[in-house]
């Protein structure tokens, strides 16, 4: 549990990388706690959001349980920013998930799943 309670704590944050910055959403680690993933995301919402933050993106979702709910409002949220995002990387899900989160590109979002978190922040530039 008190793994757990790491994951649910950590902080998102834009990670200057390569010359430029992108910003690394943290649900990793989380388990099966879907309402605090949900609440996590929804409230770094108004963070990542902001005109001025960088517009790719790595959703880490690593040890955590994806569940429909959890990829919708992933979706619903990142879909419904009025910030454009160039490029996503989800890390840590699985190839029986990938297609729950496949509407992102429909954003004009350019979007990959990988395994690494190293690979992704690699991918982005």
């Amino acid at each position: 549990m008190s793994d757990i309670n790491a994951g649910i704590k950590k902080k998102s944050f834009e990670l200057n990388y390569a010359g430029g910055t992108i910003w690394c959403e943290h649900l990793d680690g989380m388990g099966d706690l879907e309402e605090e993933v949900i609440n996590k995301f929804v409230e770094d919402r108004k963070t990542f959001g902001r005109p001025s933050l960088s517009s790719f993106m790595i959703i880490n979702l690593d040890e955590t349980v994806i569940t429909e709910k959890i990829a919708d409002t992933i979706v619903t949220t990142l879909m419904e920013c009025p910030k454009k995002f160039r490029k996503i990387a989800f890390v840590g899900v699985d190839s029986k998930k990938c297609s729950f989160f496949g509407p992102v590109s429909k954003s004009g979002a350019v979007i990959t799943f990988l395994d690494d978190y190293e690979k992704a922040k690699q991918w982005m530039f």
